[in-house]
């Protein structure tokens, strides 16, 4: 029996992914089986399609995994780290900007906000490699934004006029940020296949 002839059979395509051809399966199973009064020469050949459709390379191949990489090997030295010091420095003084200007809070907190945003996409971008996938690049886009932006909270507390009421406009950009880098794709494809986060 050919692949053709066992998706024939099966009535699925002839390019059908495994769990496809397992679904026709059992529904077959159900209504084909001997024990249901099923035609035991035609249950026969059902199981004989259902071998033959999974030991297809095309069925096969959507559940071949490449190995996931370690935080380890993904990461890589920033070619400039007194520079990503220093926009973390700058990025977090902008917190002290509400209590120095006249403006409503979210509208005098939004350079914090998108600074500190803007600071851990890059920052990111600099200390993973191309190897490294999207839920590489959420952690670690998390993990740096984070203490900038408790930093930030701290800094307008001493400035005399805290941001914290506006932690949820930043939390919006981080979002944001996360859609850039995983949209929709699915958390551990390398990002070389698909994303607007391309570190080259």
């Amino acid at each position: 029996m050919d692949q053709d002839e066992a998706a024939a059979l099966l009535g699925v395509p002839s390019d059908a992914s495994a769990e496809t051809v397992r679904r026709a399966w059992r529904v077959w199973a159900r209504i084909a089986h001997p024990d249901v009064g099923g035609d035991p020469h035609h249950f026969s050949r059902l199981d004989e399609a259902r071998r033959q459709m999974l030991r297809a390379p095309a069925v096969q191949a959507p559940l071949q995994r490449r190995p996931r990489e370690s935080f380890s090997s993904v990461r890589r030295r920033p070619a400039h780290p007194m520079l990503l010091a220093f926009a973390a420095l700058v990025t977090v003084l902008l917190a002290a900007v509400p209590a120095e200007i006249s403006a409503p809070l979210a509208v005098a907190a939004l350079p914090a906000a998108i600074g500190a945003t803007g600071w851990a996409f890059w920052a990111t971008r600099a200390v993973l490699d191309g190897r490294a996938d999207h839920g590489h690049r959420i952690a670690t886009l998390a993990a740096l934004w984070v203490p900038v932006a408790v930093a930030q909270v701290a800094v307008s507390i001493l400035a005399g006029e805290s941001i914290v009421p506006v932690l949820p406009l930043s939390a919006l950009m981080i979002a944001a940020a996360v859609s850039a880098i995983n949209p929709g794709a699915g958390l551990w494809r390398p990002t070389g296949q698909s994303s607007t986060f391309d570190p080259k």
